[in-house]
């Protein structure tokens, strides 16, 4: 019976989810550019920089999605693609155009994604404000647990954060 109170009452918050009004991707289209910092648990604010992002117009389920880190001399250009996969699941992907592809989804006006690079995961967050910014996070954790609980048959793990990228950034 708990089980299937609990699957009714994840069926209903996703179709909750569903019919939640949010921004098309065509609402994000434009430059926006702004500040970044770099922040350590032990060491705080470890470093500052410029950000700017491009979202271009979908034309056959892409767009440019061009990411600019720095300035002048170290202006590092990432010309990337936003990929359509399924608009009515929010099923989005970032192709760096190198091979690697990064899912993510659309929920709530905020593109989200999870994924492991090397010995790191790294959850990324780009959230559309209703006053047109766009707020950009990126967070890491360890790749091994530092703890780790079994109740029953489900094991929770824990991992270690990292640092954390936060970005403010302003339409041009």
């Amino acid at each position: 019976m708990n089980k299937m109170i609990k699957s009714s009452l994840a069926l209903s918050v996703l179709a909750i989810l569903s019919t939640t009004a949010q921004a098309s991707a065509e609402q994000w289209q434009g430059y926006y550019k702004g500040q970044c910092e770099v922040i350590s648990p032990a060491r705080g604010t470890l470093y500052q920089f410029p950000m700017s992002l491009e979202i271009g117009a979908s034309v056959d389920n892409k767009a440019d999605w061009i990411v600019t880190y720095g300035e002048g001399a170290r202006k590092n250009v990432r010309n990337y693609s936003l990929l359509t996969l399924n608009e009515n699941l929010g099923h989005y992907a970032i192709d760096e155009n190198n091979g690697v592809v990064i899912d993510q989804y659309l929920l709530n006006d905020e593109f989200l994604s999870l994924f492991e690079v090397g010995s790191t995961k790294l959850q990324v967050s780009y959230k559309l404000d209703s006053n047109g910014t766009i707020d950009v996070n990126m967070n890491t954790f360890s790749f091994d647990p530092i703890r780790e609980s079994k109740v029953g048959h489900v094991v929770v793990s824990n991992y270690q954060g990292n640092t954390q990228q936060r970005c403010k950034l302003f339409k041009w």
